[in-house]
């Protein structure tokens, strides 16, 4: 996995993870609720599409991945300061959405069920998933969400402290 790639997948999770939890206003006039975000366009697929085009659903499951990557790496920790991640290690979790790989710029729920938001995009509010589980078991909460993105934003690579420096919060919506 190219490392510009691996630095989008954390730059989903912080940006949707903070906005995923912004206090939504109450729903007015304008306020659309969605299934995903397309910044150019209609989506292509509709509210609950079973699978993106371009997969298999009937694809063999099970067996081993493996990855080649030039150099090397010293952390498995994917937002460390100092060092080099290991590539690929983004692929050890979900985002709260997901990129389609065949239209440009949109955005699917995946941890997220729906998206919320004016038509001004000041703000955005995303209902997570019940059934969202970590490998334990244990369901992904709001505060996990808020954790992340305040966790990255304070302690994270100098490039999220900075691309997030104008995020105002992230809070549970009552």
């Amino acid at each position: 996995m190219h490392p510009l790639r691996l630095a989008c997948i954390a730059v989903i999770l912080v940006v949707l993870a903070g906005a995923a939890t912004s206090a939504a206003p109450a729903r007015a006039p304008g306020v659309s609720v969605t299934h995903g975000l397309s910044l150019y366009g209609d989506l292509k697929y509709r509210s609950r599409f079973p699978h993106f085009a371009y997969v298999n659903p009937k694809a063999p499951k099970g067996g081993d991945v493996v990855l080649a990557a030039a150099g090397t790496f010293d952390s498995l920790h994917p937002f460390i300061v100092k060092g080099v991640p290991a590539v690929g290690i983004g692929f050890l979790f979900e985002t709260l959405t997901v990129r389609s790989l065949d239209e440009p710029s949109s955005e699917y729920g995946l941890v997220a069920s729906t998206i919320e938001m004016p038509a001004d995009r000041s703000w955005v509010a995303f209902t997570l998933r019940p059934e969202a589980r970590f490998h334990d078991g244990s369901p992904i909460t709001v505060d996990d969400v808020i954790w992340t993105f305040e966790t990255l934003r304070a302690q994270g690579p100098p490039f999220y402290r900075a691309y997030y420096a104008g995020v105002a919060r992230a809070e549970a919506a009552a």
